[in-house]
């Protein structure tokens, strides 16, 4: 069951990475080709039909289009947070409705990511799943080694 949340879990991080740099422009444009390689490569890895690939591309949307209003709104409130930092006297209580104010744009940002994940589960057959997941437990052990730049580097 671990391995098949790492594997579902591997295609919503790329998703989302790749929708937090979708807000931006040049650089949204570069992660967003990366996004789409990645999940490109992670198809072609689970031999994905043309019916899965359209769930998935189709999900991808919307949690890139989740993640873009999330990401204005956070460059809206940036304002904000800088006057409240660089004030004489920090007003605690704006911080904690900051705070307050982002952990809810979390759990709505939840509420739309979540039913996508689903989609995309149901259309995976259960040794796609697997397969995701081997993959993403590789990633991560390649990541603990050290292997791109982390620690042992």
């Amino acid at each position: 069951m671990k391995k098949l949340l790492i594997g579902l879990g591997l295609v919503a991080v790329l998703v989302g990475a790749g929708a937090f740099a979708a807000a931006g422009h040049h650089r949204g444009w570069m992660m967003g080709k990366m996004l789409d390689a990645r999940i490109s490569k992670a198809e072609d890895l689970i031999q994905a039909t043309p019916q899965q690939r359209a769930q998935i591309e189709q999900s991808k949307q919307v949690i890139v289009e989740a993640f873009k209003a999330k990401a204005q709104a956070g460059r809206q409130n940036h304002g904000q947070l800088m006057s409240l930092l660089t004030a004489d006297t920090l007003d605690q209580s704006k911080l904690y409705a900051i705070a307050n104010q982002h952990a809810q744009d979390l759990q709505d940002l939840a509420k739309v990511i979540v039913p996508e994940i689903q989609k995309i589960h149901d259309v995976l057959t259960p040794q796609q799943r697997k397969t995701l997941a081997d993959h993403a437990q590789q990633m991560h052990d390649q990541h603990q080694q050290g292997g791109f730049g982390g620690p042992g580097e």
